[in-house]
């Protein structure tokens, strides 16, 4: 068994008081020699965290504690090196910069799971977009994936605004990223823009390697690039 359990998950949800959650969330990560990095804002929080597999299911309960994260989902994996060398909580202004005021995340696109993901992505109306930076698609992504060749999250706004037309608007989008966070963001803004038929891959490429491990028929290619020590999944 991998001496590391390391658990991703975001919720997008109203915090209150930021200073508090983080204060008690890096006071318990330090007790129970919790490695990572916790990203809130006031409209939720971002994670990627790594330590025992006894310290990560305290930590689970320990969040699940809060009235606004009893239903959160945690992605795991596992590592046989430490992923992370120190443990950082922090506040900002966004848990995933995309620099659109007034986005409303409740619009967000249609989850599909990794078999219909393929069936849909297959269709040749559909236009598959990788929502991630140019570094991240050059190590691997699905099969007819668009490149918006962008160097930062933020800038994907403008290549929508650009390569999308009044004539894609009832077409089948499709998008795409490691985890699932910034598709939130990504497929909500098109939704808001009258993009009707927008889907969203549900908890991202990890989550769909892991369902195509050993599958010939999968639609992704190449290595996932993930942001911590291990590199790539």
């Amino acid at each position: 068994m991998s001496p590391y359990c390391v658990i991703s998950f975001y919720k997008f949800v109203n915090i209150e008081d930021t200073d508090v959650l983080r204060a008690n969330l890096l006071n318990f990560c330090n007790h129970n020699r919790i490695k990572g990095t916790i990203l809130l804002a006031e409209e939720g929080l971002n994670s990627t965290l790594a330590g025992s597999e006894e310290s990560i299911q305290k930590f689970c309960a320990y969040l699940r504690s809060y009235d606004i994260f009893f239903d959160i989902n945690f992605k795991r994996s596992t590592s046989t090196v430490p992923p992370f060398k120190k443990m950082k909580v922090k506040i900002k202004k966004e848990i995933v910069t995309f620099g659109v005021e007034s986005l409303d995340i409740s619009q967000r696109g249609e989850y599909l799971d990794s078999k219909t993901w393929d069936e849909v992505i297959k269709q040749d109306d559909t236009i598959l977009i990788d929502t991630r930076n140019y570094y991240e698609y050059a190590m691997g992504t699905f099969k007819g994936a668009i490149n918006p060749r962008i160097h930062n999250f933020t800038e994907l706004v403008k290549w929508l605004n650009t390569h999308l037309t009044e004539r894609d608007k009832k077409k089948k989008i499709a998008m795409f990223c490691t985890g699932g966070i910034r598709c939130e963001k990504s497929t909500a803004y098109l939704k808001q823009h009258g993009f009707e038929n927008v889907y969203h891959l549900k908890d991202g490429i990890i989550k769909y390697i892991e369902d195509n491990r050993g599958n010939p028929a999968s639609s992704w290619n190449g290595e996932c690039f993930i942001f911590d020590d291990r590199v790539t999944y």
